[in-house]
């Protein structure tokens, strides 16, 4: 029997960052279904630190544009939605989250799995819980030794996993390190609620102790937690200060500009073509707009993944009506399409890149490049091979989202085209086409200089490299190892 869909909450775009409007019941309820659907998934708790992290971590941000929801972990962000005009109805932070969250799963008998932290944290956080929860399933608890990023054993994490059967896989590994973890993972593991929830479990264990309710409720429980942590915490914490004044008072800026008096939204009828079905919008996308449906978040058809989205006309765009598009982009990846705005007007284009949405909605203006866009947003192929004449260099060329899903395949063409030419010593890893990679694709690169270098002489470049496939590499301390130090981005 399949599960009943679970409606898609509205979403507000705030300081780059997309929130879903959800209540803690709701979300509990939404958790339900997709534990019902036993599809892959995974939810993030974003807190004022991910949003900075976020802003000059293009990955972060892209997995929080894939995840099934994003929770509103932050009073202060729960305030600064209201200033901009599409207020949150409620804070769902993660540490809030948890103890309901056993709650249900103590009801329906849920499996629950605890990985990361410490092997003491684990085992007293499971004592408690066995404790309150005793229906609770804890079907399993491992605490990983620590390792980098894309060091960490994922074999021997899947087979615990997979032995242990779970309906929710809790990770604590810290942000951004337990999110990048489950984007690269959640899919193998096919576990239906993944959820990253950094510190939860020391609070649980009585490690440290949370601020009393009053704090929470006057957006204060940063204080609490500096006064405990004040060397860890002091600098984060005045960046991400600094960071939500300078970008709330930007976001409102471009916002007060709606203010004039503009065209309602209006919506054209679709035109389709090929595997691309087009659309219009006009006039002021705003919440009135999204509340009355007189425009909707667009969705793909089977025969039909892709969607561009003529902006044109748009006069003003708002944070209720930027969620419409991050909705589609997601829909659409989930599609195995895209989706790519033609033609945004200034309106658009402003707020878009005040937000940094634009490094991860893909824009054209002319039919030519809105194949062109389509093509680097695909999943991750590799596209052709050459050998330049009169040398010993081979170039590959890579394009799309060089992501978990695509990079097996990918590796294994690299490999076979590398070793099918024994006498070239030059590898060119050509990059003009990959508009995106995440940990996994920066596992692909690593695992492809290690292989040339396996040939005596043999040199790795890496060429036409964009400014996001260059930012995921920049802050895994790789520039340098990959030959990028001295090289400009490709445009």
């Amino acid at each position: 029997m399949n599960a009943t869909p679970t409606p898609e909450p509205n979403m507000v775009i705030l300081l780059g960052i997309p929130f879903h409007d959800v209540t803690m019941t709701e979300t509990l309820d939404y958790i339900d279904g997709m534990i019902e659907r036993r599809k892959p998934a995974y939810l993030a708790t974003a807190n004022l630190d991910f949003a900075a992290q976020a802003s000059h971590d293009v990955e972060l941000q892209r997995i929080l544009f894939d995840a099934e929801l994003v929770l509103c972990d932050g009073t202060p962000l729960v305030w600064a939605s209201r200033w901009i005009g599409a207020p949150l109805r409620e804070r769902v932070a993660g540490s809030d989250l948890l103890p309901h969250l056993f709650k249900r799963a103590d009801e329906k008998e849920h499996r629950v799995f605890f990985l990361g932290s410490t092997d003491e944290v684990l085992q007293i956080a499971v004592e408690k819980c066995a404790q309150q929860y005793p229906r609770m399933v804890i079907a399993g608890t491992y605490a990983p030794p620590y390792a980098k990023l894309l060091d960490i054993d994922g074999g021997e994490i899947g087979e615990r996993v997979a032995a242990a059967r779970p309906d929710i896989l809790l990770v604590a590994m810290g942000c951004p390190k337990q999110e990048k973890w489950i984007y690269m993972n959640y899919r193998k593991l096919g576990v239906p609620v993944c959820i990253g929830i950094g510190a939860s479990l020391d609070f649980i264990a009585g490690k440290f102790r949370r601020a009393p309710v009053w704090a929470r409720v006057c957006g204060l429980e940063w204080v609490f937690r500096l006064m405990q942590e004040p060397r860890r915490l002091f600098n984060r914490y005045l960046i991400d200060l600094l960071f939500f004044v300078r970008e709330l008072r930007r976001q409102r800026r471009l916002l007060a500009l709606g203010t004039v008096a503009t065209t309602v939204a209006t919506r054209g009828e679709p035109v389709f073509s090929h595997n691309l079905v087009q659309y219009q919008w006009s006039g002021r996308i705003d919440i009135s707009a999204v509340r009355e449906k007189t425009v909707e978040a667009l969705s793909p058809e089977p025969q039909f993944p892709f969607i561009a989205l003529d902006c044109s006309r748009v006069t003003f765009i708002d944070s209720t009506g930027l969620g419409l598009l991050i909705a589609t982009f997601r829909r659409c990846k989930e599609a195995g399409g895209t989706f790519l705005l033609v033609s945004p007007s200034l309106a658009v284009i402003q707020i878009l890149a005040a937000l940094r949405l634009d490094r991860l909605i893909p824009i054209a203006t002319s039919p030519e490049e809105i194949r062109e866009r389509i093509d680097a947003s695909a999943p991750g192929t590799v596209d052709f091979s050459f050998v330049q004449p009169g040398t010993k260099s081979l170039t590959v060329s890579l394009s799309g989202d060089v992501t978990a899903a695509a990079v097996a395949d990918c590796e294994r063409m690299i490999e076979l085209r590398w070793n099918g030419m024994p006498d070239s010593l030059v590898l060119n890893l050509d990059m003009e086409r990959v508009s995106f990679i995440d940990s996994s694709g920066l596992g692909l690169l690593i695992k492809t200089f290690k292989l040339v270098k396996q040939r005596p002489c043999a040199v790795f470049k890496l060429v036409n490299v964009r400014p996001n496939v260059r930012n995921v590499i920049r802050l895994a301390n790789m520039e340098t190892v990959l030959g990028l130090a001295a090289e400009s981005p490709a445009p």
